[in-house]
């Protein structure tokens, strides 16, 4: 058997009467029954089927010949250029495993193996997004695990010990050494698939894994650690405009409404794109692989935030659209929503109610808040409001206001209504006990006497009344409304100034468990300076009585300063890991720090 590699020439095959003529080679037996079965099985149809020749021991036995002899054989016809190996990547879902199966290819009547190799290379993506599914979902201590590695400056996509795809492809998985070309270009295209894949984070070399929707959003705010203690500080180090752009982000913008306010998926979005924009920068200095990622997780966080929003919505909706629906309820049927509650779902359902040709709206201030109104639009449905009104609430003001408000913004679609005599008498004296609160008593005087003149200026004078009402009432609305912007503006201060001291809190916490756990080293105030920027021996002498962060220097930080985890019930479970790691270190099952032994005892005493 021959111990050289053959010369794979993977897709530049030719045909063996080709050969024939070119150099006067005749094949020996076997490899010429080998090259005959390739040639019948190496077709279109049965690459799409998956019927192409497997060098399998149990073909061979077919051909009527032993291992050592098949192998010879293939060779000859791989080094020639008859034959090439391909692959398909399948994945057995019944054990959750991937395997490679390769398969011997040749080239009948001369057709070309282009097409029919990205076939195999997009069966095999496919195969290989279903194990990832299924096998590789992104938990949150894998993720931090990830993000400790993509955000060190130093990360470096060739520095991993092997994904599963090098596993898969390593070239002893095949029968004789492979093309390096075939390895190389089938590697690429399933990376580039899975890069340009919204659901995939690819770290290559270390491993792919599929983002969970459901927790993208906390994924987001477990990667913003790292934006604002490690890349953001260095990113602006980076570049001038960078740290110009980032600066427009963090400037305070004024709230307009209660939709105006961005989420934080928002904000964590605009910092990822903003960076994304100098990812030439980023390639050069070792971020971009990071941002890439974190692009894919904010889109999907995103992508999902507005799933459930628009799922809350429809239902809000549905439920408001069969209480205008009620034939029981007169709250419903004359349906109302505060505008002034500035509750987010309320505010879209509203724009959709207005929109919504099955429904008539209106605008009414009331003594304290602004209000939409809201009715079906059926005049059967307007004419039985008027008559319950009549009936029921005659002597209350605002309800026939709010169906006044309709008639009159909707006057053109309800004009038939006033050619129905019952409506119009009811409505009138529906009307008119509003217009009486609104006149001095002596005009009821008139009306009984049949002066009409004077009953209708009275009747002028109310309207005119109503009308000043609604404009005073409007503008002490607009007040309210700055007010509420100005104390708004002062919440969001307080929040996001609060939420900063938290967010940094979480991420020390990380720094701290990425020092002891994962570099086994002591977290000292230069140490978390050099790694994590964003801590300077200044932000950490203000966090640690803040939080209660330990110092082996007390309250005085100095740049030796070793910081622990705060000894409170929150932090139980890291303090115990700390302490198995110390045993560890005493124990000399793992090499301890270069630090002098009696800082570390030191550091025993205070967890």
């Amino acid at each position: 058997m021959r111990i050289s590699p053959p010369h794979d020439h993977f897709l530049q095959l030719t045909t063996k009467e080709t050969l024939g003529r070119s150099s006067g080679i005749i094949l020996q037996k076997e490899a010429l029954s080998i090259m005959k079965t390739v040639e019948v099985q190496s077709s279109r149809e049965n690459i799409e089927a998956g019927h192409l020749f497997r060098p399998t021991d149990s073909n061979f036995e077919k051909l009527k010949m032993d291992h050592e002899t098949a192998m010879d054989a293939m060779w000859q016809l791989i080094d020639y250029g008859l034959t090439t190996q391909l692959f398909e990547i399948k994945f057995d879902a019944d054990v959750g495993e991937l395997r490679l199966v390769t398969f011997l290819v040749g080239l009948p009547g001369g057709m070309p193996l282009e097409e029919p190799y990205k076939l195999l290379i997009a069966r095999s993506t496919d195969h290989f997004f279903q194990y990832i599914q299924a096998k590789r979902i992104l938990t949150e201590d894998t993720w931090r695990l990830v993000l400790n590695k993509l955000a060190d400056i130093d990360y470096n996509e060739e520095s991993g010990s092997g994904d599963e795809l090098d596993r898969l492809l390593d070239p002893k998985q095949f029968p004789l050494q492979p093309s390096a070309d075939m390895l190389k270009r089938s590697r690429g295209l399933i990376v580039d698939e899975f890069d340009a894949d919204p659901r995939i984070i690819v770290l290559p070399h270390v491993g792919f894994y599929t983002i969970p929707e459901i927790e993208a959003a906390n994924f987001l705010q477990i990667a913003n650690e790292y934006l604002v203690t490690k890349v953001e500080p260095l990113a602006k180090a980076f570049d001038t405009e960078i740290r110009l752009a980032f600066d427009r982000i963090h400037s305070t913008t004024p709230v307009t409404s209660v939709n105006a306010e961005p989420s934080e998926i928002d904000l964590i979005r605009s910092k990822i794109d903003t960076l994304y924009e100098f990812k030439e920068i980023l390639k050069e200095n070792g971020f971009y692989p990071l941002i890439h990622n974190l692009r894919k997780v904010a889109e999907l966080a995103a992508k999902y935030a507005e799933l459930e929003k628009k799922r809350e919505v429809d239902r809000l909706l549905k439920v408001y659209m069969k209480m205008l629906d009620s034939q029981f309820d007169f709250d419903s049927r004359l349906l109302r929503i505060n505008l002034e509650k500035d509750n987010e779902h309320d505010t879209i359902i509203v724009d959709l109610l207005r929109k919504n040709p099955k429904v008539l709206s209106a605008e009414w201030f009331d003594q304290d808040a602004k209000i939409a109104v809201f009715v079906n639009n059926n005049q059967n449905n307007i004419k039985d409001i008027n008559h319950l009104i009549f009936q029921n609430y005659r002597f209350t003001t605002e309800h026939i206001l709010y169906l006044k408000a309709i008639i009159e913004l909707n006057e053109k679609e309800l004009k038939p209504l006033f050619k129905d005599d019952e409506f119009v008498k009811t409505y009138g004296k529906n009307l008119q006990s509003v217009y009486f609160k609104y006149i001095p008593w002596f005009y009821k005087l008139f009306y009984f006497l049949g002066v009409t003149p004077i009953v209708n200026s009275g009747y002028a004078k109310a309207k005119s009344i109503l009308t000043y009402a609604q404009m005073d009432r409007q503008f002490l609305y607009q007040k309210r409304r700055e007010n509420f912007y100005k104390k708004k503006l002062r919440e969001r201060e307080e929040r996001l100034e609060k939420e900063k001291k938290q967010q940094l809190k979480r991420a020390l916490v990380s720094a701290l468990s990425d020092a002891y756990f994962q570099k086994n080293c002591l977290p000292s105030v230069d140490w978390l300076g050099s790694n994590y920027p964003a801590f300077s021996a200044e932000t950490l002498e203000k966090m640690i009585p803040d939080f209660a962060f330990v110092s082996t220097t007390g309250k005085t930080v100095k740049p030796n300063s070793i910081i622990l985890f705060p000894n409170s019930p929150e932090f139980d479970s890291l303090n115990k890991r700390l302490k198995e790691l110390f045993n560890q270190w005493t124990r000399g099952e793992i090499d301890p720090p270069v630090e002098d032994p009696e800082l570390l005892v030191q550091i025993r005493g205070l967890i």
